[in-house]
């Protein structure tokens, strides 16, 4: 296998961190760093730098290359474990399960649960809704996905990419994806549970519509028994700006301090705001999967609602593309996932 020092390497490079070199008392540059890594990888994928893409191809495809693919893999799983807890949404309002780690696919209820959405499928919304008594337990169906990586592993092999570009490009595009179906389950979970009309508005947020705004947040604490806090994107919760006196504040003032730096105030006359990440359906940014028009109003109790569950294993697969020109090879990661939506507690909703 790879030398223990290249591969430490190969992991501070994968995260982006300052490489030090005691021996000569300075910083290493990522362009030397990278050169370091591929020098190791010619020499233990017996290639040189002058090799061409036909013994580069075959040298992947020996036993060695599945040992160097190894290697990714393991780097991969260390950064996206590290990507996925530097969310602020994820940490506070997903569950979450990692098999390789030993934990079991099974969530308890320790009280009647209202309705239960599961994910059951896939890149297709199906879902599968049910009602769990107190002490049930339940799993969260799971599927594999495939994550294309549009760079070739050979573009860092023949100097056109660095080690970190390559690697960053894989974990980037799997965080991508777990909050994309994050946002997805959250999005058509919360719209499917049935909200009292009480706990219901609708309107642009203003002066006269403020009223009925505040009473929906009332009654969400009272019925929960807790403090609550207002979701949105960050489209939906601009809104709140038109419910305070932000061109009035002092500039000093921490409400216009903040929708200078983020366009929307940081709190509302002490309810917390959590801003819910928005992605889309597809590359184009054409349709975004959270409304954008809806502002949820959630108990803020120790409950997180969303489950996800991780196999934590990434699998680099190898295509074949003989039908190209160049007869390229595409790399696809592949990791097995599930998310679900478990609503326990009365919320509200706002409709702008």
């Amino acid at each position: 296998m790879l030398d223990t020092s290249v591969k430490n390497l190969m992991f501070d490079l994968g995260a982006g961190r300052e490489i030090y070199d005691a021996d000569s008392n300075r910083v290493i540059s990522k362009a030397e760093a990278s050169d370091t890594i591929r020098k190791a990888c010619f020499e233990y994928l017996g290639l040189t730098k002058d090799s061409s893409n036909k013994q580069i191809k075959r040298a992947l495809n020996s036993e060695r290359g599945t040992q160097f693919f190894e290697v990714i893999e393991e780097i991969i799983d260390t950064q996206i474990a590290h990507g996925l807890s530097e969310n602020e949404f994820f940490n506070n309002y997903v569950e979450s399960k990692n098999m390789k780690d030993g934990d079991v696919n099974e969530f308890w209820a320790d009280d009647e649960v209202l309705l239960t959405v599961s994910k059951v499928s896939g890149d297709a919304h199906d879902l599968s809704i049910q009602r769990l008594g107190s002490g049930q337990s339940y799993h969260v169906d799971t599927a594999v996905y495939g994550i294309k990586v549009g760079g070739d592993i050979r573009l860092f092999l023949t100097g056109r990419k660095d080690w970190g570009a390559f690697v960053d490009a894989v974990v980037k595009a799997y965080i991508q994806k777990v909050q994309t179906l994050i946002s997805s389950q959250f999005a058509n979970g919360v719209n499917l549970i049935p909200v009292p009309a009480t706990l219901k508005g609708t309107g642009a947020l203003a002066a006269s519509t403020k009223a009925q705004f505040d009473a929906i947040i009332e009654k969400v604490g009272a019925a929960n028994e807790s403090s609550v806090v207002i979701m949105g994107t960050k489209t939906a919760l601009k809104s709140l700006n038109a419910l305070t006196k932000v061109d009035w504040a002092d500039p000093a003032n921490s409400i216009k301090e903040s929708v200078a730096n983020t366009g929307i105030i940081g709190g509302y006359e002490g309810t917390p705001l959590m801003e819910i990440p928005q992605k889309f359906t597809d590359k184009s940014l054409a349709t975004p999967i959270v409304d954008n028009k809806k502002l949820y109003i959630m108990p803020a109790v120790d409950d997180r609602f969303i489950k996800f569950v991780d196999y934590g294993e990434t699998e680099l697969e190898v295509n074949e593309k003989g039908a190209t020109k160049d007869d390229m090879q595409s790399y696809e990661v592949q990791r097995r996932m599930g998310v679900a939506t478990l609503m326990t507690r009365y919320h509200g909703e706002w409709d702008l």
